[in-house]
C-alpha cells in the first residue's frame, strides 16, 4: 500500500489521526464526522508493536478506511484504544466479525466493538446566581457546542445538557470545561451523559416529550 498517497496523518494533543485523502461528498462526510459506523478498538498493545499505520493497513483489507483516531499518552505510547470508521459505514457489521479474526491472525490482541459515540455532557450544581443565558455564553467561550438543552428541576435550579458533533469533540470539551469548572460555582460538576439515558438526545428526548414535561418544571432549548 502506498500509505502516504492514500492517507494523511496528524496529531493533536493525545490523538493521532489517520484520515483518507479521498474526496467525499458533503452528505457522506457529514454523517461520518458525526460518528456513523464508528468502531471502538481496545486492548491495543502499549508498545510500538502495533502502530496506528499498521492498524489501518490491516483494517483496509476489508474496505476503505475513513479515519483512525489512535489515543496516546504523554510518552507517545498507545493508551490501549482507538476509534475506526470505514468510508462505507455499513461495513461496521462485517468488521465486528472480521477484524478480530484478522488481528488474531497477526498475533494482535485487539478487540473490536461498536462505539458508543458518546457526545453529550451534563453540567449540574451550577451556582444559582448564573442564569441559563450566562451559562450558554460562558460555555461557548470555553468550547463550541451544537445544541444545549436546559432543564429546571426546582425553582431557579437548572442542569444543562450540551451536545457536540462527535465523541472526539465532546472529549475535548470535557477536558476544557473541567479546567474552567470554577466559573460555574464551587460545586459545579461536568460529566458524560450516557446515550442510553432518558434525557440523551441520542434517544430522541426533547422538551416536547410528555414524560419530561411531567417530571421537569421547565425546559428551554437554545
Amino acid at each position: 500500500m502506498d500509505f502516504d498517497s492514500k492517507y494523511c496523518t496528524s496529531q493533536l494533543n493525545g490523538t493521532i489521526s489517520i484520515i483518507t485523502r479521498k474526496v467525499l461528498d458533503e452528505s457522506r462526510k457529514s454523517l461520518l464526522e458525526e460518528g456513523d459506523g464508528e468502531l471502538f478498538l481496545t486492548c491495543i498493545p502499549k508498545d510500538q508493536s502495533c502502530s496506528p499505520e499498521r492498524i489501518v493497513e490491516l483494517a483496509s483489507e476489508l474496505g476503505e478506511v475513513y479515519v483512525l483516531r489512535y489515543k496516546i499518552d504523554f510518552s507517545g505510547n498507545s493508551r490501549g484504544y482507538a476509534y475506526l470508521q470505514y468510508i462505507n459505514a455499513p461495513l461496521k457489521e462485517a468488521a465486528l466479525e472480521y477484524l478480530p479474526m484478522l488481528f488474531r491472525k497477526h498475533n494482535l490482541p485487539i478487540k473490536v466493538t461498536t462505539s458508543m459515540n458518546n457526545r453529550e455532557l451534563v453540567l449540574n450544581w451550577v451556582e444559582s446566581s448564573l442564569r441559563p443565558w450566562q451559562v450558554y455564553q460562558e460555555m461557548l467561550q470555553i468550547h463550541p457546542f451544537t445544541v444545549l438543552r436546559v432543564y429546571e428541576y426546582r425553582l431557579d435550579k437548572f442542569f444543562y445538557i450540551f451536545g457536540y458533533r462527535n465523541n472526539d469533540t465532546a472529549a475535548s470539551a470535557h477536558k476544557r470545561v473541567r479546567n474552567a469548572i470554577r466559573k460555574f460555582g464551587k460545586r459545579a460538576h461536568i460529566a458524560w451523559l450516557s446515550p442510553e439515558h432518558i434525557l440523551s438526545g441520542v434517544q430522541g428526548s426533547s422538551c416536547l416529550h410528555q414524560e419530561l414535561s411531567q417530571n421537569q418544571k421547565g425546559c428551554f432549548q437554545f
